[in-house]
């Protein structure tokens, strides 16, 4: 079933439970005002009845005659009227006396005896006229008065000749019954209205329960075609249209489109990366295998040589093995950057190690530095101030030797200088050096892998070395800029965060401990 039929079901069975309360709550309200009214007619035409009968004469001529006249209240269709009466106040002693109608099919109907005063409903199984009845009765005395005349010649009589006779009485009660075919039939036309309507209003509720089932999902179905296109296509620049009011902020089409949005940013910004990643990996394996076929192949070509002419002069071989061993090194140097670079690319994030001081770092690198320049060049060193770092040494060593190297290679003779700055809790590393400098066009590519300037391409290097530093500066929340002019040299900075209390320093190194035990050492 699909989300529409379920959405229309679910709207027709609330419409269904409210008018089905409604309903129910209508024919009970008008079934107890129907039977209340037709009780209170019941018992105010007994009522009337019973007024007449109170009346010694009219009640007196009924049990002498049996016949209720024309001084009864006005009767009804499909009412009955029954009175019974006698001289004695024992009810079981009195007998039928009149009853309205009195026709022959009515001679053996006794209406039913209930309890005075109060209209009972009597089915019509409990009856001899075997149709539902609402039934009133009541009691009645009435008493014969003494006319004024008779009283005033009584009282002149003298004492022993007046009689004091029991006056004459008439005891009986009066019945009214009345059928309740006019109040079932009401009801009865209530209830087909009632169901007739309902099932109406269902089969409209139906057609526009599915119509605005149908508008409701349409911006549903408009994101997921939007959705099914992208996923075909791959094109993650589109996105979602945006549905409902943005600027509520409980609209739910509104947050779901601003939901599928973010989603795709996130997915277009992941498949750039991912698509850049990819770039960058095959531009890396094809500038790996160009670099190192270049060693391989004058290494392959001295081989051979040795190999077709072992009777050569010996200062050929010499050459030759010279040739090898200088492209072996230069093979172990670039794989060692490749390395190097691939274990950086592999931590990704992860947490520094150690908390040192990078002025004693500085100064390392200052004397290696020292061992490595020519005789044309002067290493100098700057001022060092106390400066403590969050990081991996051998990492940020690495960073700055090839600084530091690269200077002493392009600066065929002149200085090359080292320093260390604090500044704003930032520690800035220098290089500075008076070689032979690097065109403003160029500069932009500098951290690229592989990339060598067109003037120092023949010379020593496997273009890793930025790339390198510029990975190691990345890692630990740095950054790394150069500025060169060609012809006058060039001003390396490497910038890492950094800090000179070493009381704080101290705690670092604590904390980073403890986060070295509670990591796994196979992750670290």
């Amino acid at each position: 079933m699909s989300f529409r039929a379920r959405l229309t079901l679910a709207y027709l069975v609330l419409l269904m439970l409210a008018l089905t309360a409604f309903g129910f709550g209508v024919y009970t309200y008008v079934d107890r005002r129907l039977h209340e009214e037709f009780a209170n007619s019941v018992q105010s035409q007994g009522q009337a009845l019973g007024r007449l009968l109170y009346s010694y004469e009219f009640a007196h001529d009924l049990h002498q005659n049996g016949q209720l006249g024309r001084k009864t209240p006005d009767q009804r269709p499909g009412t009955w009227m029954q009175i019974l009466s006698g001289e004695v106040k024992d009810r079981h002693s009195w007998e039928i006396e009149a009853k309205s109608p009195n026709t022959d099919e009515n001679s053996d109907v006794q209406l039913p005896r209930v309890t005075y005063n109060h209209v009972t409903m009597v089915p019509a199984a409990a009856n001899d006229l075997h149709i539902p009845l609402a039934v009133y009765s009541e009691p009645f005395e009435a008493y014969e008065t003494i006319p004024p005349s008779e009283k005033g010649q009584r009282g002149n009589l003298p004492n022993p000749d007046v009689r004091k006779d029991k006056p004459n009485a008439v005891f009986g009660e009066v019945t009214v019954a009345r059928s309740l075919d006019s109040v079932e039939s009401s009801l009865r036309l209530l209830r087909s209205i009632l169901i007739g309507g309902g099932l109406a209003v269902l089969m409209v509720a139906v057609v526009i329960g599915s119509g605005l089932a149908a508008a409701l999902l349409r911006p549903l179905a408009r994101m997921r075609t939007t959705a099914q296109e992208i996923g075909e296509e791959r094109d993650f620049t589109r996105r979602m249209p945006l549905e409902g009011n943005l600027h509520n902020p409980r609209d739910e089409l509104a947050r779901l489109s601003l939901t599928f949005n973010q989603m795709l940013s996130e997915l277009e910004r992941s498949h750039v990366d991912l698509q850049t990643t990819l770039d960058s990996q095959r531009r890396f394996v094809a500038d790996a295998s160009h670099e190192l076929r270049t060693p391989l192949t004058a290494i392959r070509t001295n081989v051979e040589f040795l190999n077709r002419v072992p009777d050569a002069r010996p200062e050929d071989r010499g050459a030759a093995l010279d040739d090898v061993l200088t492209e072996m090194r230069r093979m172990e140097s670039l794989v060692g950057d490749l390395l190097a670079l691939a274990r950086l690319e592999a931590s990704g994030r992860s947490a520094p190690k150690g908390v040192f001081r990078l002025d004693h770092l500085v100064a390392d690198i200052h004397r290696d530095a020292l061992r490595h320049a020519s005789d044309g060049v002067e290493v100098r060193l700057g001022p060092l101030p106390e400066v403590w770092v969050l990081g991996d040494r051998d990492d940020l060593r690495r960073a700055l030797w090839n600084l530091a190297d690269n200077a002493l290679k392009y600066t065929p003779a002149g200085s090359v200088e080292l320093g260390l700055s604090v500044h704003d809790g930032r520690a800035a590393v220098t290089v500075a050096d008076t070689g032979i400098g690097i065109d403003s066009e160029h500069l932009d590519r500098l951290f690229d892998r592989f990339w060598r300037a067109p003037a120092v391409r023949g010379m020593a290097g496997s273009g890793l070395g930025l790339a390198i530093v510029n990975w190691v500066a990345e890692l630990h929340g740095g950054s790394v800029s150069v500025r060169s002019r060609l012809g006058r040299g060039s001003v390396v900075t490497l910038e890492l965060p950094a800090t000179v209390r070493q009381g704080l320093a101290r705690r670092l190194q604590r904390q980073v401990e403890q986060i070295g035990r509670l990591i796994p050492a196979g992750r670290s």
